[in-house]
């Protein structure tokens, strides 16, 4: 039996005026997920603890299976997994965000999704001038980059408050700094970032054709090494993730999944998306189960973005479903596709809310659906409380 889960990052939604009261998943054309729910079943799952804030790194280790009230230190810790950072005891990991600030106000959490190769030299500059014995900056892709703070435990930075740069864009930076003790310390590498990085030449070229400058540093996700168990010994089988992002990626270095590179998977709506699917079927001659994450659709929803998410989900419903379950259907297989939280177009963040899942393959007995959205999941009795409760049932015999 192969395993395929396939995780649209955000693409649940609430019903919108202009789509004439249908979310973006009903709107879209997804033909192959729709044939799916017709022979399989829809139900719920409430992938976000309560207590916990909603978001990617909480909500995929629930859909991976471990429990985040047992295992979640921080995003940070996970994304610096991927980027080989070897954190010790006393150490802290910090996602780095390059943001665009104006007059008070973060403007963009991505910087106009800087490129790589600008976001690389302003990391290797910010090293430069602010880095100290117990302080570096590492690169990791676009807008997406880490601080490690050496021997901090002691600082207590992990019981501050944060702020993830995504839920306060147009909000003014002041009034959501970090909070607690020592926050001092964060918040004055945060304000020298923008002195430092408001000159640098890359900015001054990426305002002149109009575009974001990466004028400042966002810290946030901070947390200390995790400890994981191995997928196989959780579950018996042997597995692979698929993602652009570091987080998703570090999550399976830590748990002993194989981490595939697909050229020209970046995160974006331009992603790879044919590729994730070709890379999910060949991680499949070797392993028995594929976690493949898209991160398009989340960031339509931070956006705003309407058209673009839609267009995303046909995208992913044409080049990645399609392509895997053409390729096995003379295979015993199972497939689950679950959004990891809802993006609202409306909240322009993450919420909550429980998400939508459907279940097609062999052993599944058809639940009497016509489509697959959130509207057509209500109405199944199927319901977990608990993400991690969802990938044991759906392995379950």
């Amino acid at each position: 039996m192969k395993y395929v889960v396939i995780v649209p990052d955000g693409a649940a939604d609430y019903p919108i005026d202009i789509l004439g009261g249908k979310t973006p998943l009903q709107a879209a054309d997804t033909p192959c997920i729709d044939s799916l729910a017709k022979k399989g079943i829809l139900g719920r799952v409430k992938t976000v603890p309560r207590g916990f804030t909603p978001s990617s790194d909480v909500a995929n280790l629930a859909l991976l299976g471990y429990d985040p009230e047992k295992y979640y230190t921080g995003r940070g810790p996970l994304e610096a997994a991927n980027l080989g950072i070897e954190l010790g005891e006393d150490d802290l990991a910090f996602r780095c965000n390059l943001i665009t600030e104006s007059e008070g106000k973060l403007l963009d959490y991505s910087a106009g999704h800087i490129t790589d190769k600008e976001a690389k030299i302003l990391i290797e500059f910010l090293n430069k001038k602010l880095a100290r014995d117990n302080i570096e900056f590492h690169f990791g892709t676009s807008y997406r980059n880490l601080m490690v703070f050496k021997n901090s435990r002691r600082l207590n930075f992990e019981k501050m408050k944060f702020y993830a740069p995504h839920d306060i864009m147009n909000q003014d930076v002041s009034r959501y700094l970090p909070r607690g003790k020592n926050s001092e310390v964060i918040i004055d590498l945060m304000n020298k970032s923008r002195e430092i990085l408001r000159g640098h030449e890359i900015n001054k070229v990426r305002i002149d054709l109009g575009e974001g400058p990466a004028n400042m540093i966002w810290l946030w996700g901070c947390g200390p090494k995790p400890a994981l168990p191995s997928f196989q010994s959780q579950f018996g089988v042997k597995g692979a993730v698929i993602s652009a992002v570091d987080l998703i990626k570090g999550i399976g270095k830590i748990t002993g999944l194989e981490v595939l590179k697909i050229e020209g998977a970046n995160g974006y709506y331009d992603t790879n998306y044919l590729g994730k699917a070709k890379g999910a079927l060949k991680a499949l001659e070797a392993n028995d189960f594929v976690f493949v994450h898209i991160e398009a659709t989340d960031e339509a929803g931070h956006n705003q973005d309407l058209r673009m998410k839609i267009t995303c989900l046909e995208r992913i419903d044409k080049f990645v479903v399609a392509t895997i379950v053409e390729a096995l259907k003379e295979q015993d297989y199972r497939i689950l596709i679950v959004p990891d939280h809802p993006t609202p177009i409306e909240k322009r963040t993450h919420t909550d809310e429980p998400v939508p899942f459907l279940i097609s393959g062999k052993g599944i007995a058809s639940g009497g659906f016509s489509f697959y959205s959130e509207m057509d999941a209500q109405g199944s009795s199927l319901y977990f409380n608990k993400g991690v409760d969802l990938l044991r049932y759906f392995f379950a015999e």
